[in-house]
């Protein structure tokens, strides 16, 4: 086999691999939303956010610093005045800086994205008492860390790391709830151009790349194995 075709089997394998099962999901956002206090409640809404949009990190958190650093950009993630004209226009509104080679596509917010916007809102409205700011209200970051600053996508990606452990799921990343919705998508939709549909709001340029979703994953495996056995037929 050739070198790349080794790359692509595994990216292939890491690719579909790197989602929660249904029942992870739900158990991972149940430990989330029960456990008390505000910073329980933001790493909640800004998760939700992620995980109905489908976006990357980047969006909310604004580009790694080696990206920034490299095509000199700004490192400030979604901000108040996105969060509000997001409301307003039915759509995430975000910096084109902070998307994928800086390429931006329209992502449309269904009622439970918009309410995770609206707590949001609320949150960082609590979390701001108290802080002299010296940035107009719309310009200030959306997410707040503990000091009262910009989460980083460090913060973002340690908290989630925390969450996943505290509910005993597979550790993964942030992005592994993109890589959940593209899999929900695909396992409830009857649609014949699903993953079209995906391709165009996970924003990839070619299908390919959406393809991987449709491997066969750890559910199908574990099917596959089960179905195989003859020791106990």
């Amino acid at each position: 086999m050739s070198s790349l075709s080794t790359n692509n089997v595994t990216s292939s394998s890491q690719h579909f691999l790197h989602y929660f099962t249904e029942q992870e999901e739900k158990k991972l956002f149940k430990t989330v939303k029960q456990t008390y206090g505000i910073y329980a409640k933001r790493d909640y809404y800004w998760m939700l956010l992620m995980r109905e949009t489908a976006v990357r990190l980047g969006v909310l958190a604004g580009p790694d610093s080696n990206k920034a650093e490299r095509h000199n950009l700004p490192t400030l993630g979604l901000t108040v005045g996105d969060a509000q004209t997001s409301l307003e226009e039915g759509y995430l509104v975000y910096q084109h800086t902070n998307a994928k080679l800086q390429k931006k596509h329209p992502i449309a917010l269904n009622k439970s994205a918009a309410l995770a916007i609206k707590e949001l809102l609320k949150i960082h409205h609590e979390m701001s008492v108290g802080i002299e700011w010296d940035s107009p209200r719309l310009e200030r970051p959306l997410f707040l860390s503990r000091n009262r600053q910009a989460m980083s996508r460090r913060s973002f990606q340690a908290r989630f790391a925390q969450w996943c452990r505290l509910a005993e799921v597979p550790e993964g990343t942030p992005h592994w709830l993109r890589h959940s919705w593209a899999k929900r998508f695909l396992e409830r939709t009857t649609s014949p151009d699903a993953l079209r549909r995906v391709q165009a709001v996970l924003g990839h340029s070619n299908l390919s790349t959406t393809s991987i979703y449709t491997t066969p994953d750890r559910e199908s495996m574990v099917s596959a194995m089960q179905e195989a056995s003859t020791c106990f037929r």
